[in-house]
């Protein structure tokens, strides 16, 4: 169980780089927007969950600019419950910086349960002329890997993201690494549903009423068991996405359970004056 926890912390991780640092201004560009938001997380009791009963928890997701780069800091607690008297809480933090180019990427990942140490990837990885590059570790261990051609870090994954849901395309793949040592990189597939109206409504009190939302949907797949190859997805991501780059309605469907977040908190931050 503690193994598939770990992997869980490694694939959630990926779902809140990608929220926040795809803080975007809605005004056909790439240029991010810095923002802190809060998640509430908790089981989706709509679907089976092998032997985990209960899980509830949240999410912290920090996008910040200077004139170097850009950074995501993530933080998510989770308590687990369930059969056989299964009872803990997983801890886990990452920090990243990319370079505005996007082909630099350093990261520092650290998982605990029970406030005892099981996971921690640190190193760095830059990318070449077509987007192949390498990655190397310093922690756990020292390791190496070659990416592929058109691999993206997290900042210029979620502008494509937004760039393609605003130009109209419903979806694209593309090779997504965020420093994960398990998983080394993900093959992703994104499906962009049709473009909703704004929701002058009002629902969500925190989320402006003017902007277009889209439905999101993500399969990561495992380097080495791509869906070219008959492969079935790690995990599942779903969520609305806004015009500002915020998203709502969190789905994040694993093997053994599945899990659903609504947005609680949000705070837009200053950019810098960079000349």
């Amino acid at each position: 169980m503690i193994r598939s926890v770990g992997r869980f912390a490694a694939s959630f991780l990926l779902l809140s780089v990608f929220l926040f640092s795809s803080s975007v201004v809605f005004a056909q560009t790439s240029s991010l927007r810095p923002a802190r938001a809060i998640y509430d997380l908790h089981l989706n009791k709509d679907r089976e969950s092998a032997g985990i009963l209960g899980v509830k928890g949240r999410m912290v997701a920090e996008y910040i600019e200077d004139c170097s780069g850009f950074i995501l800091n993530q933080g998510f607690i989770l308590r687990f419950s369930g059969s056989s008297g299964l009872d803990f809480v997983n801890d886990l933090q990452a920090s990243h910086w990319e370079s505005r180019d996007g082909d630099i990427i350093r990261f520092n990942l650290t998982s605990t349960i029970d406030g005892k140490s099981v996971e921690q990837e640190q190193g760095r990885a830059e990318l070449g002329p077509g987007g192949a590059g390498n990655a190397t570790w310093d922690k756990p261990k020292a390791l190496h890997l070659e990416l592929p051609k058109g691999t993206a870090f997290p900042a210029v994954f979620s502008r494509k993201v937004l760039a393609h849901a605003i130009k109209g395309s419903r979806g694209f793949e593309t090779p997504l690494f965020d420093g994960s040592h398990e998983a080394g990189y993900y093959l992703v597939s994104i499906f962009i549903g049709d473009k909703l109206a704004p929701d002058a409504a009002g629902h969500h009190k925190l989320l402006a009423k003017t902007l277009p939302r889209w439905p999101i949907r993500m399969a990561y797949y495992s380097r080495q068991d791509q869906p070219n190859r008959g492969g079935v997805p790690e995990f599942e991501i779903g969520y609305t996405l806004y015009g500002d780059g915020v998203t709502d309605g969190l789905t994040l469907d694993y093997p053994e359970f599945g899990l659903k977040g609504r947005l609680v908190e949000l705070e837009y931050l200053d950019q810098p004056s960079c000349e």
